[in-house]
């Protein structure tokens, strides 16, 4: 058990979910700091009046707001609702569940409750009718009874409705929805989160967010970083991206470079090209588990050992290793983080450095045994000041310059390290704990209290918000209120 008097726990009250209070809660994770980005390409039922629209899709209810062109939450996320009733008059959303319950929405405070009222259908709107000639893009063709995309995928028309005489609602099965004037018969794709819920990669180029999956069949989708402008990029269209499963995310050199389980692939925004890195190592279409970009070159962490790339026209050369084997590398960072300083990479036979001579061991470049880092598994590494830290099978460790090393906190399978100011966020299959460097205070983000999801797969610290992937989708926090 962790010491008490350090831990804050935080208690995460989502729109649809109810949660257990405790003595060892110390804080609530409020309404306005989470939003939930899940599956919403499959929406199959809208409602709507002059200012708003609820769209139910697989991955919850979208609400979007008419005069800001965006969507605003995801309500009741997790909560298998099949069916939505709108009256427009009072402003009041019913939602029904699959086990019978009625819930109801208030858009005030953003809360989902268990509502007192019968589910009453009123539908909103009318059918669209005869939408020949309708013009849905650039990047799509209408059918009449359905829509493909330009890589000429074909997915069936849910439902067409027209709300305040002239908004048009396309709602497809794979493509998402579609909204416009019923006027023009001019339709636009309104995409919003991910194609597939399991999400094992987030990370920013800096102008746009990308979400990798675990699904070889799947696709890469980016966003905007004020979450409009959604894209999505299907894995097997293309010779050049074979395989959708992505493990990590960089950029470098102007691309967007995911790790796959079949080699690495790189994606420039402006053509919109790919470019397949198959052949490394000696082998071809090894998997890669980790990306990460060290005085100018790219470093892969694969199954079996360490590639890198000086020049996206050349091909990644072998990084020879001080060891017998070559095992699976999990992780990299750096004391200078993108530029300078040695680079570290985490192996499952512990960690490695790179030095002017070539990689070596920890034992090597600290001249001192280290048994918590030689030959065992090391699912992480980062640093901060000049502290070495890494994760082991079952706790943090930190290294000081010129001092034995010692156990931060107990947590099992840690795999990710992120240092952003003075706090370190360890993320781990149950969660994310947010640990102050300075006061040795923590807070944990757990699946438990509330995130949708059986495993945390991927995160992301960016701009005062924690991005945590799990097998369900994507929560996004507002986390500094709640910073240890």
């Amino acid at each position: 058990m962790l010491p008490r008097v350090r831990t804050l726990v935080v208690l995460a009250l989502l729109s649809g979910f109810s949660c257990l209070t405790g003595s060892a809660f110390a804080a609530n994770l409020q309404t306005q700091d989470l939003l939930f980005i899940s599956k919403h390409r499959n929406p199959t039922q809208v409602e709507s009046d002059d200012k708003t629209a609820y769209i139910l899709t697989e991955g919850g209810v979208l609400l979007y707001d008419y005069r800001r062109r965006q969507f605003q939450d995801n309500i009741a996320a997790g909560r298998n609702i099949r069916e939505i009733a709108y009256n427009a008059s009072q402003s009041r959303l019913l939602m029904r569940a699959a086990d019978g319950t009625v819930l109801e929405y208030n858009p005030a405070f953003r809360r989902v409750s268990v509502s007192s009222l019968p589910f009453t259908k009123e539908a909103t709107g009318t059918e669209a009718g005869d939408l020949t000639g309708l013009s849905v893009g650039a990047d799509y063709f209408w059918l009449g009874d359905g829509v493909r995309d330009k890589y000429n995928r074909r997915v069936d028309n849910n439902l067409s409705r027209v709300f305040d005489y002239d908004n048009l609602w396309l709602l497809t099965a794979g493509h998402g929805a579609f909204l416009g004037s019923q006027r023009r018969k001019d339709l636009s794709s309104l995409w919003f989160g991910l194609y597939d819920s399991s999400v094992t990669a987030i990370a920013s180029d800096g102008t746009r967010i990308w979400f990798g999956s675990s699904n070889t069949e799947g696709a890469v989708v980016g966003a905007s970083n004020d979450l409009t402008g959604w894209k999505v990029y299907p894995g097997q269209q293309d010779y050049t991206f074979p395989d959708a499963a992505v493990n990590d995310i960089a950029s470098w050199r102007g691309s967007v470079w995911f790790a796959t389980n079949q080699g690495v692939i790189r994606h420039d925004p402006e053509t919109g090209k790919f470019q397949q890195y198959r052949r490394m190592l000696g082998s071809t279409d090894l998997k890669i588990n980790r990306l990460y970009v060290h005085n100018d070159r790219l470093y892969a962490g694969t199954e079996r050992g360490i590639a890198a790339l000086a020049d996206p026209a050349e091909q990644f050369k072998g990084n020879e290793l001080p060891l017998s084997a070559t095992p699976a590398v999990r992780d990299f960072n750096s004391k200078g983080g993108d530029k300078g300083g040695d680079l570290w990479a985490a192996t499952d036979l512990g960690l490695l450095v790179l030095r002017p001579n070539g990689w070596r061991s920890i034992r090597d470049v600290t001249r001192a045994d280290v048994p918590e880092a030689i030959g065992v598994k090391v699912g992480a590494v980062s640093f901060y000041d000049s502290a070495l830290y890494w994760a082991g099978e079952d706790r943090l460790y930190m290294k000081p310059r010129g001092e034995e090393p010692r156990t931060v906190f107990t947590q099992d399978d840690i795999f990710r390290l992120v240092v952003d100011g003075n706090v370190m966020y360890a993320a781990s299959k149950t969660g994310v704990r947010a640990y102050n460097l300075k006061n040795r205070l923590w807070t944990d983000f757990r699946l438990e209290d509330g995130i949708p999801g059986t495993a945390v797969q991927a995160i992301m610290v960016r701009d005062g918000f924690l991005w945590i992937g799990t097998n369900l989708g994507v929560m996004r926090i507002r986390v500094r209120p709640y910073l240890p």
